[in-house]
């Protein structure tokens, strides 16, 4: 049984927490808050304990993992912190906001001997899943052009998500997780090109990117926080192959939480013909966890989220916001 110690209690927090609950090796014992814990739900339903110093939880001796919820800006600090305990890592997307600082943590883990797991989660998403399986399949094994969307309204639940400098705005908030994907599908880029707009703060809410990949495929992906108020949370893929069409639609309510997975559309296109294809259920955090925990128990490789991907996939939305800047193409 490992021993979980959760840093933070914000949307992702209680999300992690949620499906630890679910798996059978591993608990949560410790989460580290920096607020008072008022949710008489969340406090009913767990039998650890609470600290607000996280250097108390990181030279806990009881505790195997630390699992890291807080602000993006934060990760950097606390990653290292964990590592020089001694413990391993699971730490939410994106890494890190620059490859100097992502490359600074890997140091760190490496020095130490610790193991790194970062949540791409779409990687671990019943749909996309699904979506990676049939491209190693002959009704999808060579994709051409990949739409991609992610649209919803900037997250309510914390302002630091409006700001720069602490959260990289939805370039590498949301729109990460199209750009991870379809790399997880078509290999590695050749260049991007990318137009959108910022926020009163400087951040980018709105960004279309066009990828061009080395086998010469395509994808359009485009991501969004600044949609209105009442705009459903809206998420998309389509794949067009020589062999045929597969596409994946999933309308919410304002957010994640309220996603059903009967709201899911997951189609093939062959031919004259359409069927709906079958996607199994689960959630995707779970999966997730579960197959990071597993990685630790059994001492076994990485092989759904390596960590070559996620500095190739923050190396990516370098080039991103390079031409998001300057207007122009950008080489990878």
């Amino acid at each position: 049984m490992r021993n979980i110690g959760l840093v933070g209690l914000g949307f992702m927090g209680k999300t992690h927490l949620e499906a630890y609950r679910h798996l059978k090796n591993c608990r949560v014992t410790v989460i580290c808050s920096r607020n008072e814990v008022k949710d008489k739900d969340l406090i009913q339903n767990y039998n650890g304990s609470f600290v607000s110093d996280y250097e108390e939880l990181v030279w806990n001796k009881e505790i195997d993992i630390i699992d890291i919820c807080v602000p993006t800006f934060l990760h950097e600090e606390y990653i290292i912190k964990a590592a020089r305990a001694g413990k391993h890592v699971i730490c939410e997307k994106p890494l890190s906001l620059t490859m100097e600082s992502a490359n600074r943590i890997m140091n760190e883990v490496n020095k130490n001997d610790v193991k790194l797991f970062v949540g791409h989660v779409l990687r671990f998403w019943p749909a996309y899943k699904a979506i990676k399986s049939l491209s190693q399949t002959d009704k999808l094994k060579d994709i051409q052009i990949i739409h991609a969307k992610r649209l919803g309204q900037v997250p309510k639940w914390s302002d630091w998500f409006l700001y720069p400098e602490k959260s990289g705005g939805a370039l590498f908030d949301l729109h990460i997780h199209d750009i991870d994907f379809v790399y997880y599908l078509l290999g590695a880029v050749e260049s991007v090109y990318a137009v959108g707009t910022k926020n009163k703060y400087g951040a980018w809410d709105h960004i279309m990117t066009t990828l061009t990949f080395m086998n010469k495929s395509k994808a359009f992906v485009e991501a969004s926080q600044r949609m209105p108020t009442g705009y459903p949370f809206t998420m998309s893929l389509r794949a067009q192959a020589i062999q045929g069409t597969l596409e994946f639609s999933l309308i919410a309510g304002e957010n994640i939480e309220d996603i059903e997975d009967d709201a899911n559309q997951f189609i093939y296109y062959h031919s004259e013909e359409s069927s709906v294809l079958p996607v199994e259920r689960g959630d995707a955090f779970q999966n997730e966890l579960s197959y990071f925990v597993n990685c630790i128990d059994k001492d076994e490789e990485n092989i759904t989220v390596p960590l070559q991907d996620v500095l190739y996939t923050l190396k990516l939305l370098q080039a991103i916001e390079e031409s998001l800047e300057t207007g122009k193409q950008v080489s990878v």
